[in-house]
């Protein structure tokens, strides 16, 4: 019985592999970033940031992507900056992203941030889609 347990936890399991790393190696600093579609348009840097307990989408980014802000619903969520402010956040809206094969739909806080990303998906994304991200091989995998 140990060996079959064993067998099955080995075909679930999810490896990065030293082939699988960029050029630089080790010697890279980049934060992982990723393009997703959403709708007919392709989005580039979302963020991905295992440290945000938030999915954040950024006012710049919703009217790049002709929303408007009748898309947004109220909310009340406060959220902690990188430096360590506070800022209220505009409300919540939910975005439809393809990742490889799959859909995922998203529900993000919308902050009027200056942001160096386009979105970012934090731990409610990453654990609802059980993804595993290394941002020292610059990739994700899924379950």
């Amino acid at each position: 019985m140990a060996n079959m347990v064993g067998q099955v936890l080995e075909i679930h399991k999810i490896t990065f592999h030293e082939d699988e790393m960029p050029l630089e190696g080790l010697s890279h600093n980049r934060a992982l970033h990723i393009t997703v579609q959403c709708e007919d348009k392709f989005i580039a840097r979302v963020l991905i940031d295992e440290g945000s307990s938030l999915n954040i989408y950024p006012l710049t980014t919703l009217k790049r992507l002709g929303k408007g802000l009748h898309e947004i619903r109220a909310g009340t969520m406060n959220a902690k900056a990188f430096d360590g402010s506070q800022r209220a956040t505009i409300g919540e809206t939910n975005l439809c992203l393809q990742m490889g094969p799959t859909w995922f739909d998203v529900e993000f806080q919308v902050l009027d941030i200056s942001a160096s990303y386009n979105l970012l998906l934090g731990q409610p994304w990453i654990y609802a889609a059980r993804a595993i991200a290394s941002t020292l091989h610059q990739a994700m995998k899924f379950e």
